[in-house]
């Protein structure tokens, strides 16, 4: 099933299990895309996904960023690690709404629920 459809934003939970899982893609015309069409921005094609996992000491969350290349193909890849703490709170915010609005997918692993993102939860409710 693709979650990904032209000139609009759509947003889905899959629960499996104990864990859910929220994926959320924003496509618009005009930009040719990972996926062909086009778009008009580097954000209008971007996926983040949320996976809600068990507890970890220490952390706050585990990130995926994954730029693509005009052909489509992963052209670098990055996990930052995310200590359960105030500042890194705000970094986490900072680092998917700065990838995001850059047109870099983003993949988020955390044991707390999307919706105490504030950031991260609006972009999945998009």
């Amino acid at each position: 099933m693709s979650w990904r459809k032209r000139w609009s934003a759509n947003s889905r939970c899959v629960s499996i299990g104990p864990k859910h899982y929220y994926i959320s893609t924003m496509a618009l015309p005009n930009k040719t895309g990972q996926t062909g069409g086009t778009s008009g921005s580097p954000m209008d094609f971007t996926t983040i996904t949320y996976y809600t996992v068990s507890k970890a000491d220490d952390m706050l969350a585990l990130v995926r960023y994954t730029a693509y290349g005009e052909d489509a193909m992963p052209i670098a890849v990055c996990e930052d690690f995310y200590k359960d703490t105030a500042e890194e709170f705000c970094r986490i915010e900072e680092d998917v709404k700065t990838a995001l609005v850059a047109g870099i997918d983003v993949s988020v692993m955390s044991h707390y629920e999307a919706n105490i993102f504030p950031v991260i939860s609006d972009y999945l409710t998009l």
